[in-house]
């Protein structure tokens, strides 16, 4: 299987009896659902050295939802609305699969891909976290290196169990990465478990807490991102920290980082 362009050809234009994957007139891939149809969008995740310096590091991808031609449910409304567990890792998946397939940039291996997992999916999910889907990436041909799984902020009321998730994800190969809501919450993170990347809303945080933060996560050897950087001063923050990656609607139109064809976020 292929995964740009005429390589959905596999797929059918046209929904069709038992597949939730289809592909459209455009070449990209849409899942469905229930009564929505989901398509994927991504948000650079950048690193920021000055105005020259600006790198794109890897991509967030987030699930869009739309239902008979209207403006669907935001993705943490859709997931709201699945009472059932067994539904709701089937979306989960769902949407991640959805999402590597139509990466634009899934043959750029020094990136990173980030891909959400909901907090119910933890709980949820008893056997091997992340082997299912390791075996899609595996048919899809897409190694698990450059994929960072990404947990919510809700996942951190239980230290252990996240711990277990996590470490489940890497023997299957994958990056992880979890978001907190703040520097406190952070440091009791690092008492359980070593991740990849670190993510917090830059709007959560005082002037004196972005050093703070990436400083702390460099000590544990995880790599600092905030995220929703829109204002100028957030950015000068982040800028002016070694190591730290941002993410945020201002960032999305720098030609610079710019993710042609892959449905890139507007403010």
């Amino acid at each position: 299987m292929g995964r740009r362009g005429d390589a959905f050809e596999w797929l059918p234009l046209d929904w069709q009896p038992g597949l939730s994957l289809r592909r459209d007139a455009g070449g990209r891939v849409v899942g469905r659902f229930f009564a929505a149809e989901l398509a994927s969008v991504y948000q650079p995740v950048v690193a920021l050295a000055g105005e020259a310096g600006v790198r794109r590091m890897g991509r967030e991808a987030l699930v869009r939802s739309h239902a008979g031609g209207g403006a669907g449910l935001s993705p943490w409304g859709l997931f709201s609305m699945v009472a059932d567990d067994d539904a709701l890792v089937g979306l989960d998946r769902l949407c991640r699969t959805l999402h590597t397939l139509n990466d634009p940039l899934a043959e750029v291996r020094d990136e990173y891909l980030f891909l959400n997992v909901h907090g119910r999916l933890l709980a949820a999910v008893t056997e091997d976290h992340g082997r299912a889907f390791r075996r899609i990436l595996d048919l899809l041909g897409r190694p698990s290196i450059n994929v960072v799984i990404e947990t919510p902020e809700s996942a951190c009321a239980d230290p252990q169990l996240l711990a277990f998730v996590l470490s489940n994800y890497r023997l299957n190969g994958f990056k992880v990465a979890v978001n907190v809501n703040s520097v406190g919450e952070l440091e009791k993170l690092f008492g359980e478990l070593r991740p990849n990347f670190v993510k917090i809303d830059s709007r959560r945080l005082r002037r004196e807490e972005f050093a703070a933060f990436a400083e702390l996560a460099a000590t544990h050897g995880a790599r600092p991102v905030f995220t929703r950087v829109e204002r100028a001063e957030q950015r000068a923050e982040v800028a002016a920290l070694d190591g730290a990656w941002a993410q945020g609607y201002a960032l999305d139109g720098d030609p610079r980082v710019a993710i042609r064809g892959g449905g890139v976020l507007a403010a």
